[in-house]
């Protein structure tokens, strides 16, 4: 594996603050896991390294409110707090808070988020319509361009608030609001690694008009969102047995030069848990599609995947931890797409600690994706943009070394893996999943490591 990916884990601190309660209650869950009362701490302070995104180093934290433990391994509070950066202006300044104790006989999901990314990938639309050169970002190829090619700028701005109310038997409703900012542009290389013919695709897209000169910087989305969900899942983060699905849309608004991008997309999203040996063993399948049925999306809120409930600090659209572990991020780019999961999760170990309870596991997966809509693209004004660009003529480089108009878009992408767990009290996950994809159209490297909190789904 050409890309070097590992974590130096600092310290692991796990700190129990249980409200005093004169009852006596159950020592035990229906699964026979021990319960936990009270305020619970996580924190992981570390480092990480990867050659995209150079040392990144901070801390997540996790605190749950058990309060009496009846509801075990649910919480009454649940607080998430992130901060991190990296050498290469990548980072998460992040906090998320849920309760269904605030508002009487609703739950409340608050989030605010600031997500800086300088160097977000970006390997055209239209998924293997676009071809994938891994030469173009090699730096021991002979047809080397940059090691950025492939990368952009994309900033995120995000504050959510969000609603479930329920409406009878295990049927909720959810209405929400929140703001969409992007700031998107070229990579800012340092000087030593700028030259005077530095070009990525991002900008030869925004040469060949693909991007519009609206869109290039990003901008502003206000939005409304309502839908229905169904739910009868034992618990939201370790699940064993149990339905879910959620239909809602989400109205994005735009303004002043992006009035003509207002859209409509609809999300619909379905996972069932079986357990095979009581929660020792769990096969867990998923399904999900996000589609803009009405209006015009600018191009960066293609990529962004709609969650009633947001468990990444970043969803992507197809490719990468959120949907394809194994295939690049972002690698299909479209308005409309679909993508599928099948997962074996165990429990192999449980332990205590420090008055914690943990688990060690494993989990094994095989996930899809495929395009449900295109962009219209016009190949022949594309080819002849493309055959009159000096640039690509300087490169001795022609319309093949960018586009496929043969290729069946349409077609299935795959990637399969395993991954290791490690829970604390039901609800503090820490993840460790490996991926490889089975086309080397969808990665640079033999496989992707993820290192990050919780499940998939």
């Amino acid at each position: 594996m050409k890309k070097l990916s590992f974590i130096l884990i600092a310290i692991l601190v796990c700190v129990s603050l249980q409200a005093k309660n004169p009852k006596k209650e159950p020592q035990t869950d229906s699964l026979g896991r021990p319960i936990k009362t009270g305020w619970n701490f996580g924190a992981i302070p570390g480092i990480t390294y990867d050659n995209d995104k150079g040392l990144t180093y901070g801390i997540t934290a996790n605190v749950f409110d058990y309060g009496d433990g009846k509801n075990y391994p649910n919480y009454r509070h649940f607080i998430y707090v992130e901060g991190s950066y990296s050498t290469k202006k990548v980072g998460t300044i992040r906090l998320f808070y849920e309760s269904d104790y605030v508002i009487k006989r609703h739950k409340l999901l608050i989030d605010f988020s600031y997500l800086p990314d300088a160097m977000n990938d970006f390997y055209g639309f239209n998924g293997s319509f676009s071809v994938y050169k891994r030469e173009f970002e090699d730096k021991n190829a002979a047809r080397y361009l940059n090691h950025a090619f492939y990368r952009h700028k994309s900033n995120l701005f995000r504050t959510t608030v969000d609603i479930r109310g329920k409406i009878g038997g295990h049927f909720y409703y959810y209405a929400g609001l929140g703001v969409l900012g992007y700031q998107e542009g070229r990579v800012n290389l340092s000087q030593n690694e700028m030259s005077d013919d530095q070009m990525e695709l991002f900008e030869l897209y925004r040469r060949w008009d693909l991007i519009s000169d609206v869109e290039e910087k990003g901008g502003w989305h206000p939005y409304v969102r309502g839908g229905i969900s169904y739910d009868t899942r034992n618990q939201r983060v370790n699940t064993v047995t149990g339905w879910y699905f959620d239909l809602f849309l989400t109205y994005n608004s735009a303004f002043n030069e992006l009035k003509d991008y207002n859209n409509i997309k609809l999300n619909f999203d379905f996972m069932h848990f079986i357990p095979i040996l009581s929660d020792r063993l769990v096969f867990a399948y998923r399904v999900a599609t996000q589609n803009t049925i009405a209006g015009k999306s600018p191009y960066y809120l293609d990529t962004y995947k709609n969650e009633l409930y947001i468990d990444h600090n970043r969803y992507y659209a197809v490719g990468g931890v959120t949907s394809v572990r194994g295939m690049m991020r972002d690698r299909i780019w479209v308005p409309g797409f679909a993508y599928a999961t099948a997962e074996f999760r165990s429990r192999i170990w449980n332990f205590d600690l420090i008055n914690q309870h943990f688990y060690l596991g494993m989990n094994l997966f095989l996930d899809a994706g495929m395009v449900t809509q295109k962009y219209d693209l016009d190949v022949a004004a594309i080819r002849e943009k493309v055959d009159n660009d000096d640039w690509v003529a300087s490169k001795n480089l022609t319309f093949d070394d960018f586009f496929a108009p043969d290729a069946n878009i349409h077609e299935p992408h795959f990637g399969v893996g395993a991954g290791l767990k490690l829970a604390m009290n039901e609800n503090f996950v820490l993840s460790f999943e490996w991926g490889m994809p089975f086309s080397k159209q969808d990665n640079y490297t033999d496989a992707n490591f993820y290192i990050g909190m919780g499940y998939m789904f």
